[in-house]
């Protein structure tokens, strides 16, 4: 009955959404206009008790303002226009006006803010250093050598989650140093290395389940590993598999059967060996550990002949028919698992890969990275240092996102020389590419203001981003990396700044593969679900939940926003759409009978509670405790996400322990909550917050649909009031009630998608351009791309102001004087 119910809803809501009247703003906004005086009324029946004189709330006074003071107050409307959205303002117990006053008001004064003609047409971005993805994105583009920069650079400063905003991108002596030494490290495997020393890696083992297939293996092939490797020069590779054989209680439990191990390399087959059988079930039975050495010496030392490059090697199991048993071999996991003594039936990887070499290496043939960097090979010694030039020409100009002259080459050619003598054309140019690596041209971005400061040596306003610096912005925006030929090309003939130009450069960007950072980059920081280890569940209350599980979370949410963002669909969907993408273990996690296998498809959902993002693992467990579900923080991140009104931070030292006394008998967490906010200071805030979050109250820390509190043995009561009155009953209710304003959630997403393509937080001044993209993107049904677009072609995006020293708070009454 519940489920049907739900469905109902669901499928209400979504009528809701799709039938949004596009039209509707500029209707309320006409409307509101013209009851100016009535919605100033509205202000100071409800509002100057607590911001008059007298108390100056927040250090804001209405007391004494007109209405047609908002344009010039600007900052401070801005302020309470969000706080009104998020139903922040007036207080919970407070006498408020009915909703419908509330949007009138708010539609007024954004109109008259908006119409004012006193917004900024553009900010100040600083210099800006490329963070740890962009490095990374733009060093795998520019010279095909893929690295994980999380190894080599500190952490970032984080900014609203995003690490791309040019104030906090600092550095410091030490980064400096590392940033130079990735630069070698970088430029080394790139050019390779013709007579490299011999040497040996290790590669961890796979933690997660290895008796079924792994998505994104060969089909037919169960567990295993597989690695991507830069190899240093041609030559031979040799392979050595760790253990096998579990320990336990009877080591030979994996034999039993014949199992058929392969190495692949580029999916290729370079190595086949069988493991288990009769023979092999004997040779441990009778010998023991000389047994299990002398089979475990059929995986060593595995020669495979590999040329120089970036190359992929799987190491797997060809999938066999699984005998009938009278013995568990599947655990409680759907696919894969123990069987009763804890030990699986199949072998295993489990001990990791070592890789040594090269052995006899012959050279450097020709590969990604050389292809990129050498333009040009040199065939007598006459003709190295022209050839070298020409490759530092084409190899600066694309590193440094901008046409280079001759001054450029010949600050980069002493490198080249130093790197040459007594070493060899290819030492030259590794110290070349090292020096590139690490020059200020590449490792910033910087917009130039005039030449010419403004007439009569003035303040120099707004101005224009030339070609190739909008290039370079556009491309970190949607690729989080350096433009393309064909952007930089557009960029040196004056032709990018053409408004029908830029619009086919957007459309063509996001259709390429490397608009996915979009989703890692942006969307994923933005919802704060790129680091799910963040919170690790209590494995007694939660005994479902493994690090495999939270890995299908992530996998989930990455599909499901990439086919949102990426597809042309209304950005709404990603609180309506009814399908997901699951694997059988995850569904089953759901309450998902119909899935079957550990590949990822998408899936039709049936049960409204799990539409869009609120039914997401990933977003019930980053909003969760490890030992209980929060209210508190569910509440907060709707609030902030997905309605783009942020709570008022906690005070310091506030108790957030909600443990059950000792010898109490254990309450559910509505009721412990409801005691805390029995007091008037903490009910300002959480009266605001925890009907946001109790509305979610029958998802678990893992996600799971729930009816009653195991804990506390009393059913979960999902019912509760929002802060603007409405009543909501559990997820799909809640989803309708963020939906309710049509632009609120689109408008949310707009704020946080323009602040990570300027690098730079908002200021007030930029709420009109926003809004007036938001109401663009109404006309092409919110579509993502609609959104970006209006981004790219705003004065925010396409100017740059000069720097301003921010002058020092002031109340509206003051401001007055």
């Amino acid at each position: 009955m519940q489920a049907a119910k739900r469905l109902l809803l669901g499928i209400a809501g979504a009528a809701v959404a799709v039938g949004a009247v596009t039209g509707g703003w500029q209707y309320r906004t006409k409307l509101a206009a013209k009851h100016a005086e009535q919605n100033w009324a509205s202000l100071k029946s409800y509002c100057t008790d607590c911001h008059d004189a007298a108390e100056a709330a927040g250090n804001v006074v209405f007391e004494g303002v007109a209405a047609g003071s908002v344009p010039a107050k600007a900052k401070t409307f801005e302020a309470a226009i969000r706080k009104l959205r998020g139903g922040l303002m007036p207080p919970p117990g407070n006498p408020r006006p009915a909703q419908q006053d509330i949007d009138r008001f708010i539609a007024w004064a954004e109109h008259a803010i908006d119409e004012s003609g006193r917004a900024s047409p553009a900010g100040h971005v600083p210099i800006q250093r490329l963070n740890r993805a962009q490095y990374a994105a733009t060093v795998a583009d520019l010279l095909g050598v893929d690295i994980d920069a999380t190894q080599y650079l500190p952490t970032e400063v984080e900014v609203d989650g995003f690490t791309n905003i040019a104030a906090a991108l600092s550095v410091s002596p030490t980064f400096l140093d590392q940033y130079i030494g990735l630069a070698r490290t970088v430029a080394h495997r790139a050019v390779g290395e013709p007579n490299p020393k011999l040497a040996s890696v290790y590669f961890q083992p796979p933690t997660d389940d290895q008796d079924a297939y792994k998505d994104g293996l060969p089909p037919g092939t169960r567990g295993g590993m597989s690695l991507t490797h830069t190899f240093p020069a041609d030559g031979e590779y040799r392979l050595t598999i760790s253990d096998l054989l579990e320990g336990g209680l009877y080591p030979g439990r994996t034999l039993e059967t014949e199992n058929t191990l392969v190495v692949l390399l580029d999916r290729n087959e370079v190595f086949r060996a069988k493991l288990g059988g009769e023979e092999d079930l004997a040779l441990v039975d009778h010998d023991g550990a000389p047994g299990r050495a002398e089979i475990m010496r059929r995986f060593a030392g595995i020669p495979v002949k590999v040329a120089a490059g970036v190359h992929e090697v799987v190491v797997t199991f060809i999938e066999r028919g699984r005998p009938g048993t009278d013995e568990a071999i599947f655990g409680f996991q759907p696919y894969g698992g123990f069987n009763f003594r804890g030990q699986m039936r199949v072998p295993r990887l489990i001990s990791g890969i070592e890789m040594k070499g090269p052995f006899n290496p012959t050279g450097v043939s020709r590969t990604t990275s050389r292809d990129k960097i050498f333009v040009c090979t040199p065939e007598t010694a006459e003709q190295e240092r022209p050839c070298a030039e020409r490759i530092t020409a084409s190899l600066a100009q694309r590193a440094f996102r901008r046409p280079v002259d001759r001054s450029d080459v010949d600050r980069l050619m002493p490198f080249y020389e130093s790197g040459r003598a007594g070493h060899g054309f290819d030492a030259g140019i590794e110290q070349m590419v090292t020096a590139v690596l690490a020059s200020p041209d590449f490792l910033y971005r910087a917009i130039e203001p005039p030449q010419t400061g403004a007439p009569g040596g003035g303040k120099i306003d707004a101005f224009a981003l030339s070609d190739v610096e909008l290039a370079s912005r556009l491309s970190f925006f949607l690729w989080s990396q350096g433009p393309d030929d064909e952007l930089l090309d557009l960029a040196a003939k004056g032709k990018l700044h053409d408004d029908a130009t830029l619009a086919k450069q957007v459309a063509r960007m996001l259709a390429d593969p490397r608009a996915g950072t979009l989703v890692t980059n942006f969307a994923l920081k933005w919802l704060n679900l790129d680091e799910l280890d963040a919170v690790d569940p209590d494995n007694r209350l939660f005994p479902e939940f493994s690090d495999e599980l939270r890995d299908d979370f992530a996998t989930e949410i990455d599909e499901f926003v990439r086919s949102v963002l990426l597809e042309p669909k209304d950005v709404r969907a990603l609180l309506t759409a009814d399908y997901t993408f699951l694997n059988e273990r995850l569904a089953r996690h759901y309450g998902i009978t119909s899935v079957r296998g550990p590949q990822f498809r998408r899936v039709t959902l049936k049960d409204p509670a799990r539409f869009g993002l609120l039914g997401k693992g990933a977003v019930l467990l980053r909003t969760s405790y490890g030992d209980r579900t929060s209210p508190v923080l569910r509440g907060a991140w709707v609030l902030d996400k997905l309605m783009g009104t942020p709570p008022t931070p906690p005070p310091p030292n506030v108790v957030t322990d909600l443990t059950t006394p000792a010898g109490e008998k254990p309450k559910t967490l509505r009721a412990r909550l409801e005691s805390h906010r029995a007091a008037p200071n903490c009910k300002a805030c959480h009266g605001v917050i925890d009907p946001y979050g109790l509305a979610l109250e029958n998802y678990t820390v893992t996600g799971q649909w729930r009816d009653v509190d195991r804990l506390a043995d009393a059913p979960i009561d999902a019912r509760t009031e929002l802060s603007n009155g409405a009543a909501v009953n559990g997820p799909v209710e809640l989803r309708q009630a963020l939906l309710a304003r049509p632009d609120q959630f689109v408008q949310a997403l707009t704020i946080k998608l323009t602040m990570y393509a300027l690098g730079r937080e908002l200021e007030y001044q930029d709420m009109p351009q926003v809004r007036g993209i938001v109401h663009a993107a109404a006309k092409r049904d919110y579509r993502f791309a609609a959104l970006v677009e209006g981004i790219v072609q705003s004065d925010a995006f396409r100017m740059q102001a000069p720097p301003s020293e921010k002058a020092p708070t002031a109340t509206v009454a003051s401001a007055e004087k």
